[in-house]
């Protein structure tokens, strides 16, 4: 494959940028460090989380938002962990984090972070359905809903960093009838699962949730595939099937995934049709992190 010279730049400048990426906020590294703990304490989460005033604030505004449908209003940090549990609000606080870490180099395109977010988070409620739907137990539950909000940190990383180009990427794999992964390795050298793994590992989030970032995407035809990495699959690719405002073309869902899962097509749609209503609160949430 020739590769031209404007793709040699702009490679040698991912390798930089990714050489030059912010670290999480120092709050949000030590919530992370906190959590990652084989116990970690709920008292010292909210007061690191306290600690920071425009954290604590964003975070509560995205626990009482519409997404989380809670039945009355949560007013503390403490509150928020002891109704949805410590790993939910660590993904909150991560998301709040990387938008603070990105934004730290620049403006941010704001309808395109606000679209990026919806498809997270309603990712994210995906495959929480899913994991209900299998009997998936509440900690691996979590777990994957965490990687489903940041399964497309390197797309994020791709906006933020390489605008123009990946608007041109993402024209080229219309016009080519490609994949946006093919676009991406044919002229970034790379993917936005495989840059979003870079991105995941360098902030030292969990193995698991870099993995999960690294496979999203597949191939899923070579090996076994984990359930993890099978829900999170399924979850993006409803997404991106039956709700996403994806402009680019959408293969069917590879059937080893289905197999993985035992799921049939019909319990894909109603799942799907479970989420829908989460896709709209969704959108809301970008503006919740940014103010």
């Amino acid at each position: 494959m020739v590769i031209d010279a404007e793709a040699l730049v702009i490679r040698k400048r991912l390798e930089q940028s990714l050489k030059e990426l912010p670290p999480l906020p120092t709050a949000v590294a030590k919530v992370l460090d906190e959590t990652n703990r084989q116990e970690p304490d709920m008292h010292r989460i909210d007061q690191i989380i306290s600690g920071d005033q425009a954290l604590a604030s964003k975070v509560l505004r995205i626990v009482n938002s519409a997404y989380y449908g809670l039945s009355r209003q949560v007013t503390s940090v403490g509150q928020a962990v002891l109704i949805l549990g410590i790993q939910q609000v660590r993904t909150i606080t991560l998301s709040v984090g990387s938008i603070a870490a990105f934004s730290s180099k620049g403006p941010v395109d704001a309808d395109g972070m606000r679209r990026f977010w919806q498809h997270s988070f309603a990712t994210a409620a995906a495959c929480t359905a899913l994991c209900s739907k299998l009997n998936v137990d509440r900690k691996q539950a979590d777990e994957i809903a965490t990687i489903g909000i940041l399964h497309d940190v390197g797309r994020m990383f791709f906006y933020c960093n390489f605008k123009q180009t990946y608007q041109k990427l993402v024209l080229r794999a219309c016009q080519n009838c490609n994949s946006y992964e093919e676009e991406e390795f044919l002229f970034l050298g790379d993917t936005h699962a495989g840059v979003g793994a870079i991105v995941a590992d360098k902030w030292e989030l969990p193995e698991k949730i870099v993995e999960g970032i690294r496979l999203h995407e597949g191939p899923f035809d070579s090996g076994e595939i984990s359930i993890t990495v099978a829900i999170l699959a399924v979850a993006d690719w409803m997404n991106k099937s039956f709700y996403y405002d994806n402009k680019g073309p959408i293969g069917p869902l590879a059937p080893q995934l289905i197999e993985t899962l035992g799921l049939t097509s019909e319990i894909v749609h109603e799942i799907g049709e479970e989420v829908r209503k989460k896709v709209d609160e969704a959108s809301q949430i970008y503006g919740m992190m940014a103010a």
